[in-house]
């Protein structure tokens, strides 16, 4: 009855190194999904941030300006630097896409070579 017990317990002990071997690769995956996705949302909400200003300083400008001039002046230069600002965060991302792309095929490496 012994060689049984000791029997099932190593078999469920195998089976349970296989599962956590097979599990243990979507830790990695997991990680990195969760760094991408708070580095992201951290540069939307830096985005978002830059949205509101911008919105605010276009609403302000008719209230603090004199002249039509001026404020349409005053709105095409804040539209512009707002475009400027926007082509910098739009690089920030790609640099993100390629920073987490280089990341993902090294974690792809790491896995794939503990499978062999």
């Amino acid at each position: 009855m012994k060689d049984i017990a000791d029997n099932m317990n190593e078999q469920f002990n195998q089976m349970m190194n296989m599962h956590s071997g097979a599990l243990e690769p979507m830790r990695t995956f997991a990680g990195l999904t969760a760094d991408t996705i708070e580095q992201i949302a951290r540069k939307n909400y830096a985005v978002i941030g830059d949205v509101l200003a911008f919105s605010t300083k276009q609403v302000h400008l008719p209230l603090s300006s004199e002249t039509l001039s001026d404020v349409t002046t005053g709105q095409a230069a804040e539209a512009n630097a707002f475009v400027e600002l926007m082509k910098s965060r739009a690089t920030e991302y790609a640099d993100m896409v390629q920073h987490f792309s280089s990341k993902v095929k090294e974690a792809s490496k790491s896995v794939s070579a503990s499978f062999q």
